[in-house]
C-alpha cells in the first residue's frame, strides 16, 4: 500500500518547474499518499543534483519547487548495503541498483535502454507500475494480508500492529503476526536495519494471563535478530475507544478490517490508506502522545524461529 520510487533529481525540479506537472505530482507523493521517495543516493547527494538542476529558475518556479523538495524529503525510504558510482549517471546507477534489489519503479526524464521498470517523463501517469493502490481486499489469510502490506512493512524503520483483541493463545492471532515478521526478514535483503516492532493491544485479558501466553507461544515465531515488544492499554475516560485495527509505520499506516486474525475460507481482509490527517492522529495516538494510559510494562521478547 506504500511503495518506493526512485525519482531522478533532475525530473522533479523540471516538474516543479511547470504549473500544471506541479499541481498534480504534488497530490501523489508524501505522507499520506502510497508513493515515498527512495533516498538513492544519500540525501546530501541527492539534493546536490536537484539543486544543480535548480540553477536559473525564476522566483515563482523556486517557490514550487522549494516545496515540492520539502515534500519528498518529509518521509523516505533509506536504503543501505548499495554503490553508487559518481561517474556515470543517476539514471544509470539507478538502473544497476534495481537489480540489486528492485524498485516499484524508476522515474526519469528519459528511458535510452528501454529498461521495463524505468518510467519516462510523459508516460508515467498512464504506466501501470504507477497506478498503485490506496484501498484493497485480499483473502482473510495471514499469507494475503502479509504480501498485500509488504511493500509498507519491508520499507519502515518501525512498525507498530494495532488490535485491541491480540491474545497470543489464538492461532489466529499468531499466523498473521507471524507472517509480518518472515515478510520483513524474507525481502528486506540489505535495505536497512531490522525495525522496531510492537503489538498494541487492550488490557482485557488479565495481566499474568495475557503475559504467560506471550512469553509460551510467541517466541517460536519471531524470527532469530527480531525482538517484539507488546504494550497493553488502558482506555481513559472520556478519552478514545480501543476499536480499530492499524498496522502504523513512519513511511504511513493502513486501517485493516475486520482485524489483524486470519479468519475463515470466503472471508476477506480491507485494507485502506491513511491520509495524513487520520494517519497523523493515530500515529500521535499510539506513538507519539499515547491517548491512552499504559496497563502494565511492555513485555519484550526476542525470536527463536
Amino acid at each position: 500500500m506504500i511503495y518506493e520510487f526512485a525519482i531522478e533529481p533532475a525530473l522533479a525540479v523540471a516538474w516543479a518547474k511547470d504549473q500544471k506537472d506541479f499541481e498534480y505530482y504534488y497530490e501523489k507523493f508524501g505522507l499520506g499518499q502510497p508513493r515515498i521517495m527512495s533516498e538513492f543516493p544519500k540525501l546530501k547527494n541527492w539534493r546536490k543534483q536537484f539543486k544543480q538542476a535548480s540553477q536559473g529558475v525564476q522566483d515563482l518556479e523556486l517557490e514550487r519547487i522549494t516545496a515540492f523538495f520539502s515534500l519528498l524529503v518529509e518521509r523516505r525510504i533509506h536504503r543501505e548495503g548499495y554503490t553508487y558510482d559518481g561517474n556515470i549517471s543517476w539514471l544509470e546507477n539507478a538502473e544497476t541498483e534495481h537489480g540489486r534489489y528492485r524498485f516499484q519503479a524508476i522515474l526519469a526524464s528519459e528511458n535510452p535502454r528501454h529498461h521495463a521498470q524505468v518510467l519516462a517523463s510523459r508516460t508515467i501517469a498512464s504506466h501501470p507500475l504507477w497506478k498503485v493502490e490506496e484501498q484493497n481486499v485480499c483473502p482473510r489469510t495471514a499469507n494475503d494480508l502479509a504480501c498485500l502490506v509488504s511493500a509498507m512493512i519491508v520499507n519502515c524503520g518501525a512498525v507498530y500492529f494495532i488490535d485491541p483483541h491480540f491474545g497470543a493463545e489464538n492461532a489466529r492471532h499468531r499466523r498473521p503476526l507471524a507472517a509480518f515478521l518472515m515478510e520483513m526478514v524474507n525481502n528486506r535483503h540489505c535495505r536497512s536495519p531490522l525495525p522496531c516492532i510492537e503489538v498494541h493491544t487492550s488490557d482485557k485479558a488479565e495481566a499474568g494471563f495475557f503475559k504467560d501466553t506471550c512469553m509460551e507461544n510467541l517466541p517460536g515465531i519471531i524470527p532469530a535478530g527480531l525482538s517484539v515488544k507488546l504494550k497493553r492499554w488502558k482506555e481513559r475516560t472520556g478519552g478514545p475507544r480501543l476499536h480499530e485495527r492499524y498496522i502504523l509505520t513512519e513511511l504511513g499506516g493502513v486501517k485493516v478490517g475486520p482485524g489483524l486474525d486470519d479468519g475463515k475460507e470466503g472471508e476477506e481482509f480491507e485494507v485502506m490508506l491513511l491520509k495524513r490527517k487520520m494517519f497523523e492522529k493515530q500515529w500521535n495516538d499510539y506513538v507519539e502522545c499515547p491517548a491512552f494510559d499504559l496497563a502494565e510494562d511492555p513485555i519484550e521478547m526476542s525470536g527463536e524461529a
